[in-house]
């Protein structure tokens, strides 16, 4: 191995590449949405990496809010996760990887990211530093790129809680598990998640039908970077706007939703008949701010009362636009008996993992650079 060198970098695109929607502010690349993140390459030993907490960690923003969970945060070496853990402090750094060149040197893809989801708690990404023979790259961009629209599901809600009767929590929330991460994994594709636990497209989750959850819609919250009940550094994230035009766009759209809508529609059918004119109206967001990608409607594993208005919601869509790659595909509910559960009836990995082969397989059959 040649001489090695300190080096001593922020996440910027000189030296990462990113993973979904972040942005740089000031000294750290800030990560709320889940699994967004970075990924670099680099020869050498030592691995340090310095995250930077929201208003939930108090700092300069006031005292902490210990009542709203805190950030989950990962750092993958090689595929392997040497740091899992939630940002308590407004600055917090890790040894991810000592000086023992038996353990460590040699060549390494790191990927860092967040667990957890926006809506809790944001994350700033600050200094990385390495032992290395040279300066850190970005690792390449993959030539297929798939966004993920969804609720709890896609964020990998309660994966890690032992069984259904954990409430929620971010230390239990882990995207690295979740069919979407996964199927992007399976897929050898670039990815972003735009996700909130809880959201729908007529109400989000209620307990009284009578009674739609019109604050948790995920319409608005498409076209912004994301929404958090928190600030980073004083700044509301709702308040920037997602550049569709000046940002990489995605070749493939999985929209997983209606799970949270099941709560309020139950068998009414005006409440059907909204489901469907707001499903149609949301397909027509997302395509004008990406014409021409693909759109996959995947529904089910919590249960498919609703995919039937979901596949009548693309017949209309292609009818009203013309545009004709537009599909849906019905995911297997989860079967508790052979797979279990995670917090609060949410999937455990296992049903996670057997979603992600079933959409794997069906974007695949597809064609084009995805096929086998």
């Amino acid at each position: 191995m040649s001489e090695l060198k300190e080096f001593s970098f922020l996440p910027t695109k000189e030296f990462v590449k990113v993973l979904g929607r972040t942005y740089m502010l000031d000294d750290c690349r800030v990560l709320s949405l889940s699994a967004s993140g970075v990924e670099f390459f680099y020869k050498g030993t030592e691995l340090k990496v310095t995250f930077y907490g929201d208003s939930t960690t108090g700092g300069c923003e006031g005292g902490p809010e210990p009542w709203k969970d805190q950030a989950r945060v990962a750092v993958i070496v090689d595929g392997i996760m040497h740091l899992d853990t939630v940002i308590k402090k407004p600055v917090e750094s890790f040894v991810v990887c000592g000086d023992d060149p038996k353990d460590v040197s040699g060549e390494h893809t790191v990927r860092i990211i967040k667990l957890s989801e926006p809506r809790m708690s944001t994350v700033g990404l600050g200094k990385i530093e390495v032992m290395a023979e040279e300066a850190p790259k970005p690792t390449a961009y993959s030539d297929k790129y798939i966004e993920f629209i969804g609720d709890s599901i896609t964020c990998g809600y309660g994966i890690d809680a032992p069984n259904e009767w954990y409430l929620f929590s971010t230390t239990t929330e882990n995207v690295s598990k979740a069919f979407s991460y996964k199927t992007a994994n399976k897929l050898g594709a670039d990815y972003s998640l735009v996700s909130y636990s809880g959201h729908g497209l007529i109400s989000g989750y209620t307990d009284d039908p009578e009674k739609p959850k019109l604050d948790e819609l995920i319409q608005p919250y498409y076209g912004i970077f994301a929404y958090s009940y928190n600030t980073f550094r004083g700044e509301r994230l709702e308040k920037r706007k997602w550049d569709f035009d000046g940002e990489r766009k995605p070749d493939t759209i999985v929209i997983n939703l209606g799970t949270n809508d099941e709560s309020y529609i139950q068998d009414n059918e005006d409440k059907k008949a909204a489901f469907l004119e707001d499903y149609v109206d949301f397909l027509s967001q997302v395509h004008e701010v990406n014409p021409g990608v693909r759109i996959i409607v995947a529904f089910g594993l919590m249960g498919d009362a609703l995919f039937e208005i979901e596949e009548e919601a693309v017949r209309e869509f292609k009818e009203l636009c013309g545009f004709e790659e537009v599909y849906a595909i019905r995911l297997t509910p989860q079967n508790f008996e052979k797979n279990g559960y995670g917090a609060c009836w949410h999937p455990s990995e296992a049903s996670h993992e057997q979603a992600s082969e079933e959409l794997t397989k069906f974007i695949r059959s597809l064609g084009g650079k995805y096929a086998l």
